[in-house]
């Protein structure tokens, strides 16, 4: 089988955090309030602050045995404006700790869950969350974003002013992969149109226990996820020479893992296809995914790589010989 050797370019999502909330005085009981910042990014799957339209909070009181004041509460972004109901209130002089996570996915929400863990850290200024998120990638299909945040919040005794809202910067758990597949034919005659690209062999579910500043996930099982027919920069798939077609994103479960693909290619000549290859289960380079970062992975499609069982041979021309003439007997001509 001839080799596509694709190279794999990892970037980290870039999460912005800021609070512009204004102090105002405090009530006999000032509640607790919550504002959200998501990572930016680029696609309509992503997690974003624009689709994000719930997250659920889990929390408690730093004290050890203290009880559980938020039990997966569902915050809500209405007009702007992170709400939930009802309303629990801080107390003075005590530690608050607080972990939430989200998707993107409009309802139901079944491909992610949340299990809590009671133990408090020593200093909250080490606390990077608490719990396990179980994800099912089987059932998420490799369309859905997954985000998780945490904070650590303080109050001042006496309490004399409202503290301010607990401002979650969420992260992306997962990692997110694309295919660049690069028209290497060397020649203005051929396009490549790419299509049917799925990944084989993708982590099927996986558990990510919180409390780490860069948690590590433990996966099982196996999952194919399938790019979805018109998946694909520039829609059509196909690509000129010197250009590229660029897949869609789809979102795994970070693990160290040479990803396997299938594809396939057509060649295409004056907008008629001379030939259809199929590359099955092509291994990839082994890469170390890590949670938030993005990855892609690029190819040359070339003579010698695009059909999997031989190089194409280039139709070349040569010249041996131009004819002598001929000699005929003359031809006699009378002239009157």
């Amino acid at each position: 089988m001839k080799a596509i050797h694709l190279i794999a370019a990892g970037a980290a999502l870039t999460l912005a955090a800021c609070s512009n909330d204004e102090m105002v005085q405090a009530p006999e009981a000032t509640p607790i309030g919550f504002d959200s910042y998501i990572g930016k990014t680029t696609r309509a799957d992503d997690a974003t602050l624009s689709n994000v339209k719930n997250i659920t909070v889990y929390g408690y009181l730093g004290d050890a045995g203290a009880p559980k004041l938020f039990d997966g509460q569902i915050v809500s972004n209405s007009s702007g404006s992170w709400q939930y109901s009802p309303l629990q209130y801080w107390t003075a002089g005590k530690n608050y700790l607080f972990t939430a996570v989200a998707s993107p996915a409009s309802s139901g929400n079944n491909h992610y869950s949340y299990a809590w863990d009671d133990a408090r850290p020593t200093a909250i200024e080490d606390f990077y969350g608490s719990g396990t998120i179980g994800f099912d990638n089987s059932r998420a299909s490799g369309n859905e974003d997954l985000i998780y945040a945490f904070k650590t919040a303080t109050t001042p005794s006496p309490l004399d002013a409202a503290p301010d809202r607990v401002s979650f910067s969420f992260k992306h758990a997962l990692s997110r992969v694309k295919f660049t597949f690069k028209n290497a034919m060397a020649s203005d005659a051929y396009s490549i149109r790419v299509y049917d690209l799925a990944i084989n062999n993708a982590a099927a579910t996986g558990n990510l226990v919180l409390g780490a500043e860069k948690p590590v996930w433990t996966v099982a099982g196996s999952t194919v996820l399938e790019l979805r027919p018109g998946y694909f920069s520039p829609a059509t798939g196909t690509a000129a020479n010197n250009s590229s077609v660029a897949s869609g994103t789809k979102f795994i479960i970070p693990e160290t893992k040479a990803l396997s693909i299938s594809f396939k290619i057509d060649l295409i000549v004056a907008g008629n296809v001379v030939g259809t290859y199929s590359h099955i289960e092509r291994v990839l380079p082994s890469v170390e995914f890590q949670n938030g970062y993005s990855y892609n992975f690029a190819a040359e499609i070339t003579p010698e790589n695009i059909d999997p069982d031989q190089d194409l041979f280039p139709i070349l021309f040569n010249v041996t010989e131009v004819e002598g003439w001929t000699e005929n007997p003359d031809v006699p001509v009378t002239l009157e």
